[in-house]
């Protein structure tokens, strides 16, 4: 029996590589005049892909022609590379090292800490906000899921844009596309004003006894649109409608000074988290596609001692200490597996017992300033960051691994009074009975009255004994 025939087309599809990379996502449209091209985004938009050892050494990567190798395995033991286009106008291939995405993905994952919707964390207090995974069925869901029908129900991303975060003609343009499908969101708000108006009218009905289905509800165009001038007439009413129709995200919250004022009242917020609220909806996935651990329902096993309260305490590097920096007081700033994180715990005053190099600068620390810590939260802000939440490791979690915070050698040196083989060491402050601690200078100093003989001592005696008779 033959094979079927296939295409040149099919058949390059099917032998070919990148017939399964994912489509480029789109990076951040709001970038700033002071931000580097060459920075590291916060999430990655493209792909990375790796090759096996038996096909790196020939620069075979499933491309159209083979990779230097000195960009590649010369560079790196484990090559990971990112393309940006299979063949420019020069016939090359454009790419770059993806190195720096993948390996926080690695030292991410060796923390074992699930993902939680983002929440602020208050380091005045020991109370940590409680664990909310974003996989829970009432919460992670988009705009097509069917789990929205459900009482209580949230989302993550809406249809519309985030009004609040539009440029002026980011929202010009959007005013525009909503012009253009105007008879469209006529018919969806005709069609809820009929599902309003039967709610309504099935309602008096149950109240009168009367039997439901002998009033239908019919709306006539006069009645729809006297509906739309009220609707006009009353932005209060009017906010709620707008985001549902558009299927807009929640924005922040009202400023105090507007509250007496006259303005288009939003709904309550359908986001998953109070912050998407204030500063977004997210970007990506709540979870950053990091780690898919839904609980923080994990005991680390101590080999020697057994089970453990808190997991192995990891190492940070202080990038930068605590000061001002362009104009104004900051926190220290940490490194904790390629993330960099705000060490809340460091106070703006002098601490007693802080981690050398935390509070100024120190070069001579070798290797730098580090101190242990122990990760407590993770999530992921709306613009695709990474945010990490961590305590100073207490001397409970590191005493089972023998580890302790670097110590700057002291240079106090020991008197031979300390070191010598009695146990006593003599006080040298100590003066004979009766002479003064401080001596009066030769000026001050009084002059000697001359020694009296014994006969002078008697008669003065007598003279005061026969004056007190």
């Amino acid at each position: 029996m033959a094979s079927a025939r296939l295409s040149p087309t099919a058949n390059l599809l099917r032998n070919s590589r990148l017939f399964a990379l994912p489509k480029t996502l789109k990076g951040r449209s709001g970038q700033t005049s002071r931000e580097s091209d060459t920075a590291t985004l916060h999430y990655p938009i493209r792909a990375s892909i790796v090759t096996p050892q038996s096909s790196l050494a020939r620069g075979d990567w499933g491309l159209k022609r083979p990779l230097p190798a000195k960009s590649t395995s010369e560079k790196s033991s484990r090559p990971v590379v990112r393309v940006h286009a299979l063949d420019t106008y020069e016939h090359v291939t454009d790419f770059e090292s993806a190195a720096d995405h993948t390996v926080t993905l690695e030292k991410f994952q060796e923390l074992h800490m699930p993902m939680s919707l983002p929440s602020k964390v208050n380091y005045a207090t020991s109370v940590v906000p409680r664990h909310q995974s974003p996989f829970e069925a009432h919460l992670d869901n988009t705009e097509t899921s069917q789990g929205l029908q459900e009482p209580g129900a949230k989302q993550f991303r809406h249809t519309g844009p985030w009004l609040a975060g539009q440029t002026e003609s980011e929202f010009a343009a959007y005013l525009k596309q909503v012009t253009r499908n105007k008879p469209e969101l006529l018919k969806k708000l005709r069609e809820q004003f009929v599902a309003k108006r039967s709610a309504e009218i099935r309602k008096l009905a149950q109240d009168n006894g009367e039997d439901l289905e002998a009033h239908p509800a019919t709306v006539t165009d006069a009645e729809f649109n006297a509906y739309i001038k009220t609707l006009r007439n009353d932005p209060f009413a009017l906010g709620p409608v707008v985001y549902e129709l558009l299927d807009l995200a929640s924005p922040p919250a009202v400023p105090s000074e507007r509250i007496g004022r006259k303005y288009y009242q939003s709904p309550g917020s359908k986001l998953s988290s109070f912050e998407y609220a204030v500063s977004g909806p997210p970007k990506t996935h709540p979870s950053g596609g990091l780690s898919y651990t839904r609980s923080h329902a994990l005991i680390h096993n101590h080999a020697q001692f057994g089970p453990q309260a808190h997991q192995r305490p990891v190492e940070a590097r202080i990038l930068r200490p605590k000061g001002r920096f362009k104009g104004r007081m900051a926190r220290a700033l940490a490194g904790i597996g390629g993330i960099a994180v705000e060490d809340l715990n460091a106070m703006t005053f002098v601490e007693q017992g802080t981690p050398p190099g935390l509070t100024f600068f120190d070069a001579s620390i070798p290797g730098g300033g580090k101190y242990w810590v122990t990760p407590i939260r993770a999530s992921v802000d709306s613009d695709g960051r990474i945010g990490l939440s961590s305590y100073r490791a207490s001397a409970t979690a590191k005493a089972p691994y023998g580890i302790e915070d670097y110590h700057k050698p002291t240079t106090l040196t020991i008197s031979d009074v300390a070191t010598a083989p009695s146990p006593l060491v003599p006080r040298l402050d100590r003066l004979p009975l009766g002479q003064p601690r401080f001596q009066p200078s030769a000026e001050n100093r009084p002059r000697r009255q001359p020694t009296r003989g014994t006969e002078d001592v008697a008669r003065s005696l007598l003279n005061n004994l026969n004056s007190k008779s």
